[in-house]
């Protein structure tokens, strides 16, 4: 059986907002081929490169297409007394647990992209060596803040 069979129901999924931000950064990345291939146009006068290119960006935004959708499908994460499960990967699937007494400080941030869309993304260091920092992208600023604050509650956790 596999990870989204054993998933619990009240499990959380991604914002659908994260499939939009997702698709643009392949959107921007899938240019640079197209930057390069112009390059090799212009300084050595042959086309088959720039075609080259252009086949390798239309491939890079396509697998960026699907892969966003798919990323948002298998990846959840949920809080339970022990601690905060993440669960992700779309090839590789994994499931982390980060114990709440092991959190030593956590950190929410936002590039350009996720403050247009309300979106955060959620560090939580922890004492240990495996796992030490995990993260969490493609959350509702809201709700980063939230769990941020659930996971250092000094009632529950000697987090420092």
């Amino acid at each position: 059986m596999g990870l989204l069979e054993n998933t619990p129901e009240y499990a959380n999924k991604l914002s659908p907002k994260s499939i939009i931000t997702a698709r643009i950064v392949f959107a921007i990345v899938s240019i640079i081929p197209i930057a390069v291939g112009v390059f090799a146009r212009v300084s050595s006068g042959n086309w088959y490169p720039l075609f080259i290119m252009l086949g390798v960006a239309v491939l890079i935004f396509l697998v960026g297409f699907v892969y966003s959708k798919k990323r948002y499908q298998y990846s959840r994460w949920w809080y339970e007394n022990e601690g905060l499960y993440i669960q992700k990967g779309v090839v590789w699937r994994r499931r982390i647990l980060v114990p709440q007494n092991r959190v030593q400080h956590t950190d929410v941030s936002q590039g350009p992209l996720e403050r247009k869309y309300t979106l955060a993304h959620l560090k939580v260091h922890t004492a240990g060596t495996k796992d030490s920092s995990v993260e969490l992208s493609g959350i509702e600023l809201e709700v980063a803040n939230k769990l941020r604050d659930r996971l250092i509650d000094k009632d529950k956790t000697d987090a420092v």
